[in-house]
């Protein structure tokens, strides 16, 4: 699996400093959008790649893998198929022949962080980064109309074996959440669930 993800870790990597002790590293589907609103309007610092390496912590905020893997595979398709939820299309993110950074294991945006930093992460649930800032933005603030999410959308995906999409995440979640890990100690121990 990890060689269909490649493209996915050679892009741009970023932190956000929302004050002198919170940095904190975006996610798509993780309050991203918000974070990216938030700091353009309040002209927050941002570093990227390797000036991320001088901080000595990095807060991450993840979120619920099989509900973010379903959000992210509509978002997907919001920006690139009109939001039409195609068969043909969903059977090709089943098998790994379309991956895409909305809907990726979290892990995978760990290991991108990686290659830049090397020191300590505050690994928090998502819900806690709407007490840090007020934004609520999303895919809709930017872009085409957007149509809501229905039910019928969900069950779709719903359809689609995901397990291998969301099973590191969870198990990351149930080990660090709400702890101070080394970035390190998560990538070499769950390196093998994405080979």
């Amino acid at each position: 699996m990890l060689k269909n993800f490649i493209k996915i870790i050679t892009s741009k990597c970023e932190v956000i400093k929302l004050d002198n002790k919170i940095i904190v590293y975006p996610i798509f589907k993780n309050g991203s959008s918000s974070l990216d609103a938030y700091a353009y309007q309040n002209n927050l610092s941002r570093y990227y790649n390797r000036s991320i390496s001088k901080f000595k912590n990095i807060m991450v905020f993840l979120r619920e893998p099989n509900e973010r893997f379903i959000s992210g595979v509509h978002t997907f398709f919001y920006h690139n198929y009109s939001q039409h939820i195609d068969k043909k299309v969903l059977e090709s993110i089943e098998n790994f022949s379309i991956v895409d950074r909305h809907f990726v294991p979290q892990y995978f945006w760990l290991l991108h962080l990686f290659k830049y930093y090397k020191g300590f992460v505050d690994i928090r649930p998502v819900s806690n980064l709407y007490r840090l800032i007020p934004n609520r933005s999303g895919p809709w603030d930017h872009g085409p109309k957007w149509t809501p999410f229905t039910k019928k959308d969900k069950s779709k995906i719903c359809e689609i074996n995901y397990e291998k999409y969301v099973n590191v995440d969870l198990k990351i979640i149930e080990k660090y959440m709400n702890k101070s890990v080394k970035l390190e100690n998560i990538i070499k121990e769950f390196k093998n669930e994405v080979s």
